[in-house]
């Protein structure tokens, strides 16, 4: 019996292990930057862009070098009159013979003597596409970076709101010196009940801002993560005429723009190039026989002149002319556009630099003057003037956020980093 209930608990399964809990990812501000911009699909997709203009811009050189090639052919036929091979086949001509078969090897050189500019241009236009596609990878970049600035502010900002309010929260539940009955009760009981549903809030808000900036970073959407760091932020000497001046200069979306102006003018001179002749020379030379070795040699060397007559000359003509035109003016339209995220950044930025010092004032004096009160926890004075400092409080850490993002921002629209930066 002994034995038998001794063999029932060994069989017995092992109680479930918890599982693992995954360790908290915390990132700086750097950590986020660096790993957004590493993880981006934006960024990579910029990157294979700038891949594909390498190839077509080696391509477009490949132009300008002859082609080159060899060519084998055996045959087998019955013929009762002469007759050609396919031009697949060279056109190599056949005759009643008593060998039923033939053999050919012929190498050729084929190379493009001139092509009225079309070879030229067609380099530089990949050479353009691919100026562009560099430009266009340093515009995704910035975005990248100035999403996940914003995501990291807005994240670190939800995380000090839930802070502020838990410790009003837990001084309140700790305090020794609630009031026994009446309305003063009602009051602490009211208050305490706001701080619960205000800390539920700033907890939702924490986890929103959490998958935010989760999916920015391109993490998996149920990784724990935190962000560590000071929300803090420090004054800013900028001028609005010198933004102005360096987003017109650097920002890569106008750059990327300028050099589509440059490949819609090349493509002009490429419709142009249609009406031009081309000359070509070609080299061949073939061995031919129907027993080996192949004595039977021929060689030839041709050049040739090709003139097109293109009725559609004029109208693709007059449809990159269009487009060329088309293209000045997204670049003009682009140009304001730029200058007006610039403008409305500097707004913002000048209006948080000036309210967040004081906000800050505020708040350490309204914090001072409760501390000098001597007011308890749960005191009816400290129930009337906590909420009013923590209001306070919230209203800092929002006006810093707000000065840290607007100065992402504008680092954004000018597309380099400010000065002290």
């Amino acid at each position: 019996m002994n034995a038998l209930a001794l063999a029932l608990l060994l069989a017995r399964p092992a109680a479930a292990q918890p599982a693992a809990q995954p360790a908290v990812e915390t990132y700086t501000l750097e950590e986020a930057l660096h790993k957004s911009e590493r993880n981006s699909p934006a960024v990579q997709i910029s990157e294979h862009d700038i891949v594909i203009a390498e190839q077509h811009v080696a391509e477009a050189r490949f132009q300008f070098y002859p082609e080159v090639g060899v060519q084998a052919l055996a045959t087998r036929y019955n013929a009762h009159y002469p007759f050609a091979l396919r031009p697949e086949f060279r056109n190599i001509l056949m005759f009643p013979s008593s060998h039923p078969g033939i053999f050919s090897g012929q190498g050729y050189a084929t190379l493009s003597l001139y092509e009225g500019g079309r070879h030229v241009n067609t380099l530089r236009l990949a050479e353009t596409a691919l100026k562009q596609a560099r430009a266009k990878l340093e515009a995704a970049k910035l975005d990248v970076k100035a999403e996940a600035a914003r995501a990291y502010w807005a994240f670190l900002l939800a995380q000090e709101r839930q802070a502020a309010v838990t410790d009003v929260l837990t001084q309140l539940e700790r305090a020794s010196a609630k009031p026994a009955g009446g309305l003063e009760l009602l009051d602490a009981e009211a208050l305490e009940g706001d701080l619960r549903a205000r800390a539920a809030a700033e907890r939702h808000g924490a986890e929103l801002a959490r998958l935010e900036f989760l999916k920015v970073l391109n993490r998996e959407l149920d990784t724990p993560v935190r962000v560590s760091g000071v929300l803090e932020s420090e004054p800013v000497d900028a001028d609005l005429r010198k933004a102005l001046l360096w987003a017109s200069e650097v920002r890569p979306e106008l750059q990327a723009q300028t050099y589509r102006a440059t490949m819609d003018a090349i493509a002009v001179n490429l419709t142009l190039g249609r009406r031009t002749p081309s000359v070509m020379l070609g080299v061949d030379y073939e061995l031919t026989g129907q027993t080996f070795p192949l004595n039977q040699n021929n060689w030839d060397a041709t050049v040739g002149v090709r003139l097109p007559f293109s009725f559609d000359f004029w109208t693709q003509h007059t449809s990159k002319l269009s487009e060329q035109r088309q293209s000045e003016v997204r670049r003009a339209e682009l140009r304001d556009q730029v200058h007006l995220e610039v403008r409305k950044a500097y707004a913002d930025l000048t209006h948080w630099q000036a309210e967040w010092p004081s906000r800050e004032k505020e708040w350490l004096r309204m914090k001072d003057l409760l501390a000098r009160s001597g007011a308890a926890p749960g005191t009816p004075g400290w129930a009337r003037a906590a909420p009013l400092v923590l209001a306070s409080r919230l209203r800092l850490l929002e006006a810093v956020a707000e000065h840290a993002t607007a100065r992402a921002r504008l680092e954004r629209a000018v597309g380099r980093p400010l000065p002290g930066s």
